[in-house]
């Protein structure tokens, strides 16, 4: 027998037993669970612990929600003797043999979910007790903040760099961002990009698109690793995109006038209607950039065009060079060229030093390591 169906059909018996227990002992009516947790013969035991028995919906046993500002919310289901025969809490939340599960456990109030058939979708919800509203700011494990769209999202602190937040949707968790460690964690919910900062537990948010007159502004996902984003704004003016960290901070910018930077940004068509950004990490000149349209113009505002040149003044032919079979124009025009890669495994240099020794200088240490297409 499996270790799994053995602990399956343990558990089962202990249910068979407690309910037959509970037969003599409870009536069998108080079958279904309460809108909220009322408080019962289990008592805090400090300021900060909250703690109720409700019924179980199975017949003669009874669950003890324990709330606490510490070690968040946990959920003992008990047989009719008062035997411990299932526990979930915030490390682990959910026991699908029990049918018993805690949601929001890094909000102040948490849910407890039970069930006996249909599976959770089928769950009889009660609210965790409620502590005092003092709880949790002298033990700095919990910090609310309000987002862009009006609602409140409640961060809990485990440890130093480890930080928990749950957006919910009609109660039930929707998105999870958790940091354990250097990096940031961002994601997408309910029309915002929010950002958990591992190093001080602060959630920023902003709307993933927005329009002020004839600017538009859109968030997406960058390709060189977890936390960053990039900005896309387009306007009359013309496109313009900007990397950012965690935290939000520019760490690199292209635009119209400057639609190529060394860190792998390029705008393709910044001078028409329908520009598109190219993010590229590794592979070099063979590796096909990422494209993401910009958000486009609202009606009635058309992109302005750049100034064309007077007659009195001729702009110079740009000089050019060869390498290779492609014809790549010299000095400052190169900057609109293809990037050409270098370097060993171990590096990976780009052209336009400028704009690779900013990004470097920002703290970036995201372009991957790559063995270069092609060597000069």
């Amino acid at each position: 027998m499996s270790t799994y169906t053995s602990r399956r059909a343990t558990f089962h018996a202990a249910i068979a037993t407690a309910a037959l227990a509970g037969a003599l002992l409870t009536p069998s009516a108080a079958l279904a669970a309460t809108p909220g947790a009322t408080p019962g013969a289990a008592t805090a035991t400090d300021k900060c612990t909250a703690v109720a028995t409700i019924p179980s919906v199975r017949a003669g046993m009874s669950v003890t929600l324990t709330n606490r500002a510490k070690l968040g919310p946990k959920a003992e289901l008990k047989d009719g003797k008062g035997k411990i025969v299932a526990t979930v809490d915030k490390a682990h939340n959910k026991d699908m043999q029990a049918g018993i599960e805690i949601t929001g456990t890094g909000v102040a109030v948490p849910t407890f979910s039970q069930w006996l058939k249909g599976g959770e979708h089928a769950a009889k919800s009660t609210a965790f007790p409620k502590m005092p509203t003092d709880c949790g700011k002298d033990l700095g494990g919990d910090t609310s903040y309000k987002l862009v769209n009006g609602e409140t999202v409640t961060v809990h602190k485990f440890s130093r760099g480890h930080y928990r937040a749950e957006f919910l949707t009609d109660g039930h968790v929707v998105k999870i961002l958790e940091t354990q460690g250097a990096e940031a964690e961002a994601g997408y919910v309910h029309g915002m990009y929010v950002v958990l900062d591992s190093s001080t537990g602060k959630l920023s948010s902003e709307f993933v698109r927005t329009r002020s007159g004839c600017k538009v502004t859109e968030t997406v996902p960058s390709v060189f690793g977890l936390g960053l984003s990039v900005k896309l704004t387009n306007s009359p003016a013309g496109p313009k995109a900007q990397l950012r960290d965690g935290t939000l901070k520019v760490l690199a910018s292209v635009d119209r006038a400057h639609p190529v930077d060394g860190s792998g940004l390029k705008i393709f068509g910044a001078n028409t209607a329908t520009p598109k950004l190219g993010q590229r990490t590794q592979g070099g000149v063979n590796t096909p950039y990422k494209m993401t349209e910009f958000p486009s113009l609202p009606e009635g505002c058309t992109t302005a065009t750049t100034p064309a040149k007077t007659a009195t003044t001729p702009a110079p032919a740009p000089s050019v060079q060869t390498a290779g079979n492609q014809t790549v124009p010299k000095g400052g025009v190169a900057a609109g060229a293809e990037l050409k890669e270098q370097g060993t495994d171990k590096t990976a240099l780009y052209a336009g030093g400028t704009g690779a020794a900013a990004l470097g200088a920002a703290g970036i240490t995201l372009l991957r390591r790559r063995r270069a297409a092609t060597r000069i």
